[in-house]
């Protein structure tokens, strides 16, 4: 179970990359799926993976399982906005995995976004 799950009070939306189509000209994503959260805004300069800067608009904390190798790959949609509108989703600028200090499993991703 993770530490912070029971802080975790709203839903997002997340749909992941599964490929490309015409011949490289269209991505292909999976359905959005709904994962438990808690969204806390914040604007702050942050350093994106590939050495640019970027204003953030805050964090959201999720029991997602969300590797840094995904950056790039994923569409978001905040708490209250409709996953059916993709003009909404938004991409992460970062990703923070953090494991259980006691068991060393996994404990929950922190999407800077």
């Amino acid at each position: 179970m993770s530490l912070i799950a029971e802080d975790l009070h709203q839903t997002f939306h997340l749909r992941r990359f599964l490929g490309t189509e015409d011949n490289g000209r269209r991505e292909v994503y999976g359905e959005p799926d709904p994962y438990p959260c808690r969204w806390q805004p914040g604007a702050r300069r942050v350093q994106t993976v590939d050495g640019r800067q970027a204003v953030a608009q805050g964090t959201l904390f999720t029991t997602a399982q969300v590797s840094p190798e995904e950056l790039g790959k994923l569409r978001i949609w905040l708490p209250g906005a409709d996953p059916a509108d993709y003009k909404l989703s938004r991409q992460a600028v970062q990703v923070f995995v953090r494991m259980d200090l006691e068991t060393g499993a996994f404990d929950h991703s922190e999407l800077v976004l």
